[in-house]
């Protein structure tokens, strides 16, 4: 990648998410059948932002950024494709775990390395504050699922239930850090 330059974002950055190219063929996608994670062959076609989706996104990241949520966003000569947000809330029984909230990498940029160095990056600043584990809530796409398995990731052995209500075909992993 010519330029790339990832650091954190200021709150004012964060409307550049809606600039991400989100398109993505979907062909397969992971569903947990009783603690087991089993392939479905399910078609998506993802061309873009749905309005009330980005509206949606672009509020909760607002509110994470004020209660001190951790950005950081990827650049390549100053155009914006990628970003990673971080929760500072512990969760979790032990409350040993932080969130990761968003990861998202322009469509353009995607299976290059970009979203393992953004982890790589939350991954040291979660060590630092004092976590043990990332909890992610994965979309169920068999891609995503598979990148985060690809970096350690497995399927988390305590579901928080908060989460889980939000997003019920989600997939639930965990990274020990």
């Amino acid at each position: 990648m010519i330029n790339l330059k990832i650091r954190e974002i200021n709150r004012e950055e964060i409307e550049e998410v809606e600039k991400l190219d989100r398109r993505e063929i979907i062909n397969q996608v992971y569903r947990n059948q009783n603690g087991t994670l089993v392939i479905e062959d399910k078609y998506f076609d993802i061309k873009g932002w749905n309005l009330e989706e980005l509206e949606h996104t672009i509020k909760e990241l607002y509110d994470l950024y004020d209660k001190g949520g951790i950005f950081n966003g990827a650049f390549t000569n100053h155009k914006f494709i990628g970003i990673i947000a971080l929760d500072c809330k512990f969760i979790g029984s032990r409350n040993d775990q932080l969130q990761i909230v968003f990861l998202h990498v322009d469509h353009n940029y995607r299976d290059k390395g970009l979203g393992t160095n953004l982890m790589n990056i939350v991954i040291k600043k979660a060590k630092n504050m004092g976590a043990k584990k990332l909890y992610i809530s994965a979309t169920p796409s068999k891609h995503t699922v598979d990148f985060y398995m690809s970096l350690g990731c497995n399927s988390a052995s305590e579901i928080n239930s908060e989460l889980f209500q939000l997003e019920q075909e989600d997939i639930h992993l965990e990274l020990l850090i």
